[in-house]
């Protein structure tokens, strides 16, 4: 294992920049739109819960994400159940969602995401994800992506996104806060003993079906 990718887990905030050994596993190649089946997708594979050991890899892929140049500057939500889909097609609408995102930026940006299925909201996804200086994006934008990927009428309050305070000084001790209280968001449907492992709030974040959690692939250690 890399050295960047390897050393001891720290609790609260300061998690998003205490380095921990890498994974999750990079989040897995587009493919057509809502293309069932498949492993990563199948209606018996469900979780309610991240482990621990997934919750570990999403906080050692924020702090690779800084180690690379690229830094977390957006927390995005979509909320799936709120475009018209079900649980059992999320996970391939979040698939496409992340290729537009990838698309858009050429490739320069870095990610990782989580889901949920909470009581109120429904089958809904969490991203935290670089997006280059210089670079915004448009609510039309997005709002496109959803229309495309659900074949629905875009509706109020399915994306909701906000930057994360201080990141033009991803250095700073305003960053460094202000990350750390986004990735404990991002994270808090782990499991409860996975949630004080890391030293966040634990909130149930509802039965998934297929992947709960991924990266882009320049997060991976390999």
């Amino acid at each position: 294992m890399p050295a960047d990718c390897a050393a001891d887990l720290g609790n609260g905030t300061a998690l998003a920049i205490i380095p921990i050994p890498l994974g999750c596993g990079p989040s897995a190649a587009a493919r057509s739109r809502f293309a069932h089946g498949g492993p990563r997708n199948r209606a018996d594979r469900t979780s309610e819960g991240l482990t621990l050991d997934k919750a570990r890899k999403l906080v050692a892929a924020t702090r690779r994400a800084s180690a690379i140049g690229k830094p977390f500057t957006r927390l995005i939500t979509v909320h799936w159940e709120a475009a018209g889909l079900t649980d059992a097609d999320a996970m391939q609408a979040t698939t496409a969602f992340l290729k537009y995102w990838r698309e858009w930026l050429r490739g320069e940006t870095a990610y990782i995401w989580t889901r949920e299925n909470g009581d109120g909201k429904g089958s809904h996804l969490h991203i935290l994800a670089h997006l280059p200086k210089g670079r915004e994006i448009s609510g039309r934008r997005s709002m496109r992506w959803v229309e495309r990927i659900t074949g629905n009428p875009y509706r109020r309050t399915v994306i909701l996104t906000e930057k994360i305070g201080g990141a033009g000084q991803p250095d700073g001790a305003l960053y460094t806060e202000n990350l750390g209280a986004a990735l404990a968001y991002v994270l808090k449907g782990a499991e409860p003993d996975a949630a004080a492992a890391i030293g966040i709030r634990h909130e149930y974040g509802g039965r998934i079906i297929g992947k709960r959690c991924g990266m882009s692939r320049n997060l991976s250690c390999g």
